[in-house]
């Protein structure tokens, strides 16, 4: 299966049926948030970063994310990856340090993807 990049919302029935093929209880995927674009699936957040920044993101806006089903069958949002450890704009954790960055990433992934 193809990571992809959103064109349109999709249901959290079909995010878990993306994540069935990699994970089962998690999908990683990535957020463009100047350019307001996700990327879903990969074995590793970086596939779907470099699918993004392959087609005009700059890494700099791209984070890593994953929505986890174990705890809750309708998904929980976690920003927790090695994607967004970009010391030179800033950030020094696996998680996303700017409060107004944070904001616009979950502000995108809802934008696209049917949580909570």
């Amino acid at each position: 299966m193809e990571i992809k990049i959103l064109d349109h919302k999709i249901s959290i029935k079909e995010v878990k049926e993306l994540a069935d093929f990699w994970y089962g209880t998690m999908i990683k995927g990535c957020v463009d948030v100047e350019l307001g674009r996700v990327a879903l699936g990969g074995d590793y957040h970086i596939e779907s970063s470099e699918l993004l920044t392959a087609s005009d993101s700059k890494f700099e806006d791209v984070w890593g994310f994953n929505i986890r089903f174990e705890e809750d069958t309708d998904g929980v949002l976690e920003f927790d990856s090695m994607v967004n450890i970009k010391p030179n704009f800033g950030n020094r954790s696996r998680g996303i340090n700017n409060e107004e960055i944070l904001e616009k990433a979950r502000t995108i992934i809802y934008k696209f993807i049917e949580l909570k």
